[in-house]
């Protein structure tokens, strides 16, 4: 008998144990919910008791037209970021892309709530900083997603994460014209000629923007549109990629990705302007410009018209190819790894990489395209930021020689 009363205790002491685990995992679950729906509202109210069980990872779902954020890491660095909108009805993609350096002022109410969740966030964030104000990577992604979203004025559907290697195979950068209308100080503008003072003034920018490379172009055409094919490159590339929506949610996307047409994805640069290589969205032209794109009804039907290309002739006006000469890339950034992934990302694009290694005499800022002749490395400057491009002395051997900035760490 004692022996079962002993038994008896302690099972009941166990099954105790195990339901305190289970009401703390609960616990702690909600409320880590619960602070993303807190933070999503400016108001502060929660409301419902359904509304309680919402979060980021919850809310990551199949809309018919969905808003991708991808972020791209290069280990504790976001280097690239941009938004997939994928349009199941009009079979539209378009790719927007955000510079990592844009800096943003947190709304004050929301700050306040940030600040519960990391005491290192600042008021003002840097996008590309992110991952550096939160101890864990899920929350640099989810509260960055809500950040971004309050930027923006829209709802993203759910994020996903590339390593470096992974958008140095599949991308590649050139600059696209954004025009947009900018509101202005009425105190300071100046009146036109009929007296007029404006509200309004049309301002251009040429960004460079994330576009997909010819190899991945390539990878893409090879599917052939087969949806057995296309479930299982989804499930591959899964593999190597986080995210919030499941692979089998991204499969949901399987029929309109069978009718996508790669030559008609659209590129473009989002509203704003830059001041001293600071970059500020400017949130009401941007949220415009982007509902423009969401609400878009009309199918594309012809390529997208992108100036300066790096891979198309424009590019290269009054040059020649560069692809069959030998290039040599040397780090002259101090920043690892820069000088092989750079080499991975002109390969992929059929240029020639002989070597790499380190410049040691100076740390560059701009990255200096060094060619042996007048006439060639022109096609190599739509894929760094605002290069230097000079005839000179090359290494032996070497028809190229590129100088890698810190400008391009970036």
């Amino acid at each position: 008998m004692k022996k079962n009363s002993v038994a008896k205790v302690f099972f009941i002491s166990l099954l105790k144990s195990i339901l305190f685990i289970i009401i703390l995992l609960a616990v702690g679950l909600t409320s880590y919910k619960v602070s993303y729906m807190v933070l999503s509202d400016d108001i502060g109210s929660i409301g419902a008791s359904d509304s309680m069980i919402k979060s980021i990872i919850e809310d990551a779902q199949t809309d018919e037209i969905s808003k991708n954020l991808i972020y791209v890491c290069n280990e504790d660095k976001i280097t690239n970021i941009m938004i997939e909108i994928c349009n199941t009805i009009t079979n539209n993609m378009d790719y927007v892309t955000i510079p990592v350096r844009t800096e943003y002022t947190i709304p004050t109410t929301m700050y306040q709530k940030l600040c519960t969740v990391s005491e290192e966030i600042p008021q003002i964030v840097r996008l590309g900083r992110l991952k550096s104000y939160f101890s864990q990577e899920e929350d640099a992604y989810g509260y960055g997603e809500l950040i971004i979203e309050r930027m923006l004025g829209i709802k993203i559907s759910y994020y996903t994460v590339l390593n470096q290697e992974t958008y140095d195979n599949h991308y590649t950068k050139t600059r696209v014209r954004v025009k947009f209308k900018q509101d202005v100080d009425e105190a300071s503008a100046t009146p036109d000629v009929s007296g007029t003072i404006p509200t309004t003034q049309d301002v251009t920018i040429r960004p460079y923007v994330s576009i997909l490379s010819d190899a991945y172009i390539n990878q893409i055409k090879d599917l052939e549109g087969d949806q057995e094919k296309l479930a299982e490159y989804i499930k591959e590339q899964y593999e190597r990629v986080d995210s919030n929506l499941t692979v089998y949610n991204k499969i949901g996307y399987i029929e309109c990705y069978e009718k996508l047409n790669v030559d008609l994805y659209h590129y473009r640069g989002i509203p704003g302007t830059y001041n001293n290589k600071i970059f500020t969205v400017d949130t009401k032209a941007a949220k415009a410009f982007l509902n423009k794109i969401i609400n878009n009804t009309v199918s594309y039907t012809k390529p997208q018209n992108i100036k300066a290309l790096p891979t198309s002739a424009a590019s290269n006006k009054n040059g020649r190819s560069s692809k069959k000469k030998n290039i040599i890339v040397l780090n002259g950034s101090r920043i690892n790894g820069l000088a092989s992934a750079t080499r991975t990302k002109l390969e992929a694009e059929g240029f020639t990489v002989g070597d790499i290694g380190d410049y040691t005499d100076e740390t560059l800022t701009r990255t200096r395209i060094i060619v042996k002749k007048d006439g060639i490395g022109k096609d190599l400057i739509g894929y760094f930021n605002e290069p230097e491009l000079v005839t000179g002395e090359v290494q032996e051997g070497y028809d190229i020689e590129i100088i890698l900035g810190t400008a391009d760490a970036n």
